[in-house]
């Protein structure tokens, strides 16, 4: 099963259309380029709260509000 899962996030396999290349880098970039003590400014708020993989525009749960909200700027 995890030998299945880890060949869908491989970037360079033969079988997959260009879109899915696409999102299997993209996922396989964000998932390396994890790190714990990034912080996120999120639309709701002014101060930041962690999120180890978020990207601006994504939209994560806002701890105060208990509520999605827009990442508008990302400190690392």
């Amino acid at each position: 099963m995890v030998r299945i899962v880890n060949e869908s996030l491989a970037a360079g396999g033969g079988h997959l259309s260009v879109a899915d290349r696409r999102r299997a880098a993209r996922r396989l970039e964000r998932r390396q380029a994890a790190n714990p003590l990034r912080r996120v400014q999120l639309a709701c708020e002014e101060h930041t709260q962690r999120d180890a993989v978020a990207v601006v525009g994504d939209h994560v749960w806002c701890d105060a509000h208990g509520d999605f909200s827009r990442v508008v700027h990302v400190v690392e």
